[in-house]
């Protein structure tokens, strides 16, 4: 697995999701976050902005996409202090979408330190996952947020510990799901492991194959539109 992603005075470090320029932390709210490492993970690639709409919010949640990708590339670009004209990181592909431009570096001896050995996947959108509690929900401050009014604030949790994955419901409103049926006791989690959150499906991939080696299920996300 690769580690942090260096470019410029930055430093993108997509397991502890934090943004850093010379060492000091700058500060980028989630959704900004969450499209830069799209971005910067697909490097040199066009994302469309349905893909990114798909990745953060999945294809059933209605949101005001284009007023939502747009507050998030400004956000992006004054962080990284780029020009939407004489863009250094971000390129705006007009009535398509964005490429990072910038060289990137991975610094592999970071990676086998620091990138967690479970993810959450929802469409061509990943959540890292590390050793202790994982709360999932709608609430901005859990650690797979899911933006969907009907998964719960605290909706369910994942446990890592020692290798073992176990993922328990949080008496949520509607309901936690492995491969297809409702949990009421804290459930063992193996790679490829489907996960209804609510009405929401996510994937649990186990990067390291401690967990056990099932065929992997999941679900991929869209294509194409727009720009700022």
């Amino acid at each position: 697995m690769a580690g942090p992603f260096r470019f410029g005075d930055f430093e993108l470090d997509v397991a502890a999701f934090t943004l850093r320029r010379e060492g000091t932390p700058v500060r980028l709210e989630r959704i900004p976050m969450e499209v830069l490492v799209l971005l910067v993970e697909h490097a040199g690639t066009l994302v469309a902005r349905d893909s990114i709409h798909a990745a953060l919010w999945g294809s059933d949640v209605f949101v005001d996409r284009d007023a939502a990708i747009n507050t998030a590339m400004r956000k992006i670009r004054k962080a990284l202090g780029d020009d939407a004209d004489r863009p250094r990181f971000v390129e705006t592909v007009v009535g398509k979408g964005y490429r990072f431009v910038a060289p990137t570096v991975r610094d592999a001896m970071d990676a086998e330190r620091q990138v967690a050995n479970y993810r959450l996947t929802r469409g061509t959108h990943a959540f890292a996952l590390q050793n202790g509690e994982n709360l999932i929900g709608r609430d901005p401050d859990v650690h797979v947020f899911l933006d969907h009014p009907s998964v719960s604030r605290r909706h369910a949790r994942i446990s890592i510990t020692a290798g073992r994955v176990t993922l328990e419901d949080l008496n949520s409103r509607n309901g936690t799901c492995v491969d297809g049926r409702g949990i009421t006791s804290p459930t063992e989690l193996h790679d490829g492991t489907i996960i209804g959150v609510g009405p929401m499906t996510l994937t649990f991939v186990s990067l390291s194959g401690v967990a056990s080696t099932r065929p992997m299920s999941g679900s991929v996300g869209p294509p194409d539109a727009g720009r700022p």
